[in-house]
């Protein structure tokens, strides 16, 4: 096995060739249904390294549920540098993107890929192409270097992480027990151990309509969709309280409530009779999902007890996707290995918790050790002028190929 002075020197050579993969790869826009924009060139890179690819039709699965597209639409499974039927390590990324939004609010086109102030720009640059790069790159050092690894790598690009993790569940048909997974999703060069998860909904109100010249003669759903919100939010409270973790000590909580929508009435002299909202509630590492639900339910249901008109008409969950929450302890190999090859490359170790919803749940809730680690600001992701900065990049490919040889799953 080189030593890690070796495995430093050849990443940092291979840089150039890396950030020019990302950048042609942010040019590609990978819109969530439209990923096979992408996945040739990822194709041809890894074709061309000699490794054994899988090319994965997501239709035949019979996981592609509502999918659009699903007929177009691939994982690549690449096998480094071919399958030899050892326990095998997953290096996981998703190659869809959320859509750019309005395209004024950015300084440079969204899908540019342009290189400049240290920084490549454009979306799918930090979620999550940068972490792509760096996964492909880690192990093209190693390859490089002769480097054979005593497990198999499986490098997955999945579809559809960013609307139903189907994804990631099809590419697990590939590869069925893996025995350690790390997720590339952007988390500012921090190793994360554990997750919190989260339940969507939506909710809706009714009520009756009236003239507003004369309000008091209907029932303002929007004034009781606001008592629900005041409800969930008390709960969310009373559960963030309840859950404590060293790694979250920072955040107001660990498992955040939000409304993302709300939307009521349909004309701005009626009362509305109709009011809906959808959100999200956080859920702790080890938690029921089926146990979220029925604390929610359950404070419905006692809010709709103080109200004449909601005890006769309830509100209307509608429960949507949903992640688990997980944690895999911070002396596990997994863990101590992308701790130790951290202190080498920059001198210090980062830990951190992780709120955001990713296909890490997948694995983690499964009992697979998982790690989530990749380069660039989660908080830029989904947002206007999306970048990633370059050393980031580098230096979080030089973490994961000194990692992989320190591991022993």
């Amino acid at each position: 096995m080189p030593e890690g002075p070796a495995v430093l020197a050849r990443v940092d050579a291979l840089a150039a060739d890396l950030l020019e993969l990302l950048a042609a790869t942010v040019r590609d826009p990978s819109e969530s249904g439209w990923e096979d924009r992408a996945t040739g060139r990822y194709a041809d890179w890894i074709t061309a390294r000699g490794w054994e690819l899988v090319r994965q039709p997501i239709r035949p699965t019979g996981l592609a549920g509502d999918e659009p597209r699903a007929a177009h639409r691939e994982n690549l499974v690449a096998w480094y540098p071919r399958r030899r039927g050892l326990p095998t390590v997953v290096l996981n990324g998703h190659v869809d993107v959320v859509p750019p939004g309005d395209e004024h609010a950015w300084t440079r086109p969204p899908f540019s890929g342009v290189r400049e102030g240290g920084r490549v720009h454009g979306r799918g640059s930090v979620d999550m192409k940068g972490g792509i790069a760096a996964g492909l790159y880690a192990l093209a050092a190693l390859q490089d270097l002769g480097v054979e690894l005593p497990f198999d790598v499986a490098v997955q690009i999945v579809v559809a992480e960013e609307t139903t993790g189907v994804g990631t569940r099809a590419a697990a048909l590939e590869v069925p027990d893996p025995a350690a997974a790390v997720v590339l999703e952007p988390t500012g060069g921090a190793i994360v151990p554990v997750s919190t998860g989260l339940r969507f909904f939506t909710v809706e109100v009714t009520g009756r309509s009236a003239h507003t010249s004369a309000p008091w003669r209907g029932v303002d759903a929007f004034e009781r969709l606001i008592r629900v919100r005041a409800a969930l939010a008390d709960l969310a409270r009373e559960r963030g309280e309840g859950y404590r973790h060293p790694l979250f000590a920072e955040l107001p909580t660990a498992i955040p409530f939000a409304i993302g929508t709300a939307r009521a009435g349909t004309w701005r002299a009626a009362v509305p009779d109709h009011a809906t909202m959808s959100g999200r509630i956080g859920v702790a590492p080890g938690e029921s999902l089926d146990d979220v639900r029925h604390q929610v339910e359950r404070a419905l249901d006692d809010l709709a007890a103080t109200d004449d008109w909601l005890r006769e008409h309830p509100p209307t969950m509608h429960w949507e996707h949903a992640l688990p929450g997980w944690e895999t302890p911070t002396d596990h190999e997994l863990i101590t290995a992308l701790r130790t090859a951290q202190r080498d490359r920059t001198g210090s170790e980062l830990l951190a918790g992780f709120t955001a919803g990713s296909d890490a749940a997948f694995f983690g809730a499964q009992g697979i050790p998982t790690a989530v680690f990749g380069p660039g600001e989660v908080a830029m992701a989904h947002s206007p002028d999306e970048s990633v900065e370059e050393a980031a990049v580098i230096e979080a490919t030089a973490v994961l190929a000194l990692a992989l040889t320190r591991l022993t799953p």
